[in-house]
């Protein structure tokens, strides 16, 4: 009688340590898992805050041929920091002028009319939203940036491509059915527009 219990007490403890322990460690990898995803998401903020601060950088002083440790000083974070995130100075530089770019889209597609419009409506909207001083730095960069694709240099030329077909395809959602193939002949006339405005400018 006596082994008999002394069996189901080894028994009752042995299960008892093994569900701790898998409670245990489910607790600890819940908490790690939790540590983790913190850690990611500060990351993650911290790459945009960095992002955000060398977009602002562009559109004020453009694309000079300034050095890694330069851009670092200019947005207040030490060189080896923008390595740590971007491993590159171009990867951080093709990051920032994808974040312009999708301001200019998201710009595209808040600017009315919406739907069912026709080019030459939906270019007058477009160039009037172009007159405010913000534009105007974001649009000289565009153009810099566009110097620099056709000369091949990366990262503007991959980028360049990208952003040209995210403007085409937000003018395609305004214009008419009729008319959505003429979407890059809008861009092209919009670019040919804003170029000579920025070269007649005092």
């Amino acid at each position: 009688m006596f082994t008999l219990l002394l069996r189901r007490y080894v028994a009752y403890a042995t299960f008892n340590s093994v569900v701790n322990i898998n409670v245990v460690i489910a607790t600890f990898l819940f908490g790690y898992k939790k540590l983790v995803n913190i850690k990611l998401e500060k990351s993650a903020l911290k790459r945009q805050q960095m992002v955000g601060a060398v977009a602002a950088y562009l559109v004020q002083y453009g694309f000079r041929k300034d050095s890694l440790r330069s851009i670092a000083a200019n947005i207040g974070v030490s060189d080896r920091m923008i390595l740590y995130y971007f491993d590159t100075k171009e990867r951080l530089i093709a990051d920032a002028i994808e974040l312009i770019g999708a301001k200019m889209a998201e710009d595209i597609a808040a600017t009315p009319p919406y739907r069912n419009a026709t080019v030459s409506k939906v270019l007058e909207a477009l160039l009037d939203r172009s007159d405010n001083e913000e534009n105007v730095a974001a649009i000289q960069l565009w153009f810099e940036m566009i110097g620099l694709a056709i000369r091949g240099e990366a990262p503007y030329l991959q980028t360049a491509v990208k952003l040209i077909e995210q403007s085409e395809e937000k003018i395609c959602d305004k214009l008419r059915s009729d008319q959505k193939h003429r979407a890059r002949e809008v861009l092209a006339r919009l670019e040919g527009e804003l170029m000579l405005r920025l070269l007649s400018r005092d």
